[in-house]
């Protein structure tokens, strides 16, 4: 059978602890050749919208002691836009009735077959917070208790959520550039054990903080080097959040993996579509990545003054694998979500 799962049934399926547990188990298999994946891939097409891009994304990884392979997908028309002085790409909602597409789909690593489908939203936000979070606890002091959040979106919020679950968090000073957004996301975040106070600028939001997050869709620098304060650890979910004086002033610096930034696939004799971003064209392989700190082959923070740095460059397929394994188990024990038949998706022809 193949289960069948919408963000409703992820949301409910989800275990912080569990998947947190799992992704780690992923990225220590690493090393020994028990994961494995690929850089994400964007393939793009014109738009009838000149200002518009059609943008498909893909990347896919496999966790052998999970027995599954993950394929995540997503098809979009992206537009570049400029808010405030500062550009960001933009994902138009122009699917159905204003919606998007982005699906995970779980193979079994046994049989070939397909476990599971479920849309990409929460899965992917969480995925992203969840890397963060370990790259925190293998960096940060773990007395850290004040976070600066630059950013009030669907990662802002995931990253809220799994930074303040694992570390002692009770202050978290917060920025974006629409006033009306960091003070909905203060009034909606905040609890009786973590207090969230808007901001107005970046300086004011990272200010005397234990940690530093950026998580936003700019393609304009908002972190340089001179915010970075000794003891602060800095999480960055791209490089465009950034400028080079951080890789200059930090002391321990890693990054999600070595594989770099994505491969961008235009047609032919193309140079630039609209809503495009390329990374700048950078040595990778001299950062040591997520697996390094937690197989203990590279060590984090040794002293508490070091500023530290973890740049979530890009997304990885044992991301979704391991979250799709652990989403799955819980959906079939919670009974979550609908099962059909895997003879839809099976064929007696030969590939």
């Amino acid at each position: 059978m193949t289960r069948i799962l919408d963000n409703d049934d992820v949301r409910q399926a989800i275990d912080l602890d569990e998947c947190l547990e799992a992704l780690a188990t992923a990225y220590r298999d690493l090393p020994e050749g028990r994961s494995v994946h690929r850089p994400t891939s964007h393939i793009y097409a014109h738009h009838s919208m000149d200002d518009a891009s059609y943008s498909f994304k893909s990347v896919e990884g496999a966790v052998e002691r999970f027995g599954v392979l993950a394929l995540r997908i997503t098809s979009d028309i992206v537009r570049q836009e400029t808010y405030n002085g500062a550009m960001r790409v933009e994902k138009l909602p122009l699917a159905g009735r204003g919606l998007f597409l982005g699906l995970v789909q779980v193979f079994s690593l046994e049989t070939g077959e397909l476990l599971g489908i479920m849309p990409d939203g929460v899965i992917q936000q969480t995925r992203v917070a969840i890397t963060s979070a370990l790259g925190a606890k293998a960096l940060c002091r773990p007395e850290a208790t004040r976070l600066g959040l630059i950013g009030t979106g669907g990662q802002a919020r995931a990253h809220f959520r799994l930074l303040t679950h694992v570390l002692p968090i009770d202050t978290v000073k917060v920025y974006s550039p629409r006033p009306e957004h960091r003070q909905a996301f203060a009034e909606e975040m905040s609890t009786d054990a973590i207090e969230v106070e808007p901001t107005g600028s970046v300086a004011s939001a990272v200010a005397g903080c234990d940690i530093i997050c950026t998580a936003t869709s700019t393609s304009t620098p908002i972190i340089s080097g001179d915010l970075l304060q000794p003891g602060v650890h800095y999480n960055a979910i791209r490089e465009f959040e950034i400028d080079e004086s951080v890789y200059a002033k930090a002391n321990v610096l890693g990054i999600h993996t070595k594989m770099g930034g994505i491969r961008h696939h235009l047609p032919p004799g193309i140079d630039d579509l609209p809503g495009i971003r390329q990374e700048k064209p950078r040595d990778w392989t001299v950062y040591p990545e997520i697996s390094d700190f937690l197989s203990g082959r590279v060590p984090g923070r040794t002293d508490a003054a070091q500023i530290t740095f973890f740049l979530n460059n890009i997304g990885t397929g044992v991301q979704f694998a391991s979250m799709g394994h652990c989403i799955l188990k819980a959906a079939e024990k919670m009974g979550l979500g609908k099962e059909v038949a895997s003879d839809w998706f099976l064929q007696d022809i030969k590939p």
